[in-house]
């Protein structure tokens, strides 16, 4: 809507429209099912899937709010498990490659997700209990990565042998441009591994747009609404000095041995801070906003209450006192895997199924 028709819609007492859903893909598939034409592509921590995706000039600005992909079974078996993924997205300038493992505008954050061969998985950016928002993005492209999880959190892809997989569907018919794959310590173009096609990966704005980006709503300005999503703090510059509070963490327990997303709530984060659970750090930390902090709760912590602390940069810190509980569960083990499905060996076959070469890394579902 341009600036005269938002002024008369305005003037005649007339909301503006709703965001309509936009989905940005590389992928030219027609339906969203996977058939037999397409592949399953199985990574090992720290190997990602990346896709570039570049909106159209006329459908920006975007408050993109949901991750949309394909996490498929190979034989279709291993359908309805349960696996923990990682995502993380670039902001890319016009024509730029992905760069680095962990440069993330947004994230890295883990989502659990069930194997479909039947459906796409929904990976929602619009959680501000969990202290997650929308990523804006204004122009250039995003490159969205999905990442098995890290092998000391105890989970994995589900995995039986190298016939009998789940990973990142590739859609074989779509062009080549703009996928690619973090292997080897490096960001390589899906192609030069012998694969033809597209991750499906997409990137979405639903039809409400989702609630806006960051947490430009918090208050004091510093935010400014630049709604990045991950990184949410529109510059450090207003930040320094600000008092901290821990109001609440979200959930407030787990099973010993076990480490869990967490969220907690407040205010006054500063980018950069961090925060302990029991005097253990948590993981994977993210502030989007100075009312939220995200991030891995430790897993060593043993049975019991522990006290939440988050400490800014600039020394500041609260204490919110035994506000995480871990309980003893009897008869299982602190080191239990989750029921993913893993062998013990599974990391090991897989790394040689990479160094075996693309028949052995793409595998066509039967």
């Amino acid at each position: 809507m341009t600036a005269t028709l938002l002024a008369l819609a305005l003037a005649l007492g007339v909301a503006p429209a709703p965001a309509q859903e936009v989905v940005v893909r590389n992928d030219a598939a027609l339906d969203d099912t996977f058939d037999m034409s397409d592949y399953v592509a199985w990574l090992d921590y720290p190997e990602c899937a990346i896709s570039v995706l570049t909106p159209a000039a006329e459908d920006l600005p975007l408050s993109i709010d949901v991750i949309r992909f394909y996490l498929g079974s190979s034989q279709g078996n291993q359908d309805g498990q349960e696996t923990l993924v990682q995502l993380g997205i670039q902001q890319l300038a016009a024509g730029e490659q992905p760069t680095g493992f962990g440069d993330w505008a947004w994230g890295e954050e883990a989502f659990f997700v069930s194997v479909s061969s039947t459906t796409l998985t929904d990976l929602s950016l619009d959680q501000p209990d969990a202290g997650l928002y929308p990523l804006e993005v204004t122009g250039g492209s995003i490159a969205v990565w999905i990442c098995p999880p890290d092998p000391t959190t105890g989970e994995g892809w589900p995995f039986v042998s190298s016939l009998d997989t789940s990973g990142v569907v590739i859609h074989s018919g779509s062009p080549d441009a703009g996928n690619f794959i973090f292997y080897g310590g490096s960001v390589m173009r899906l192609s030069d591994l012998g694969a033809s096609g597209s991750w499906i990966i997409r990137a979405v704005q639903t039809a409400g747009g989702g609630s806006g980006g960051g947490d430009g709503g918090s208050g004091d300005g510093a935010d400014g609404g630049s709604g990045d999503g991950g990184s949410g703090d529109g510059g450090s510059g207003g930040d320094t000095g600000l008092v901290v509070t821990v109001d609440s963490i979200t959930p407030a327990s787990a099973v010993a041995g076990e480490a869990v997303e967490i969220a907690i709530l407040g205010s006054g984060f500063e980018p950069g801070a961090t925060a302990t659970i029991g005097g253990l750090a948590v993981s994977a930390v993210d502030v989007p906003g100075h009312t939220a902090l995200s991030g891995r709760s430790p897993s060593g912590l043993p049975a019991g209450t522990h006290d939440v602390t988050v400490s800014n940069p600039s020394g500041d810190t609260d204490t919110l006192i035994a506000a995480f509980t871990v309980s003893e569960v009897e008869g299982e083990p602190a080191t239990d895997d989750g029921g993913c499905g893993c062998s013990a060996g599974g990391a090991g076959a897989v790394g040689l199924a990479w160094l075996v070469g693309p028949l052995a890394l793409w595998r066509r579902r039967s």
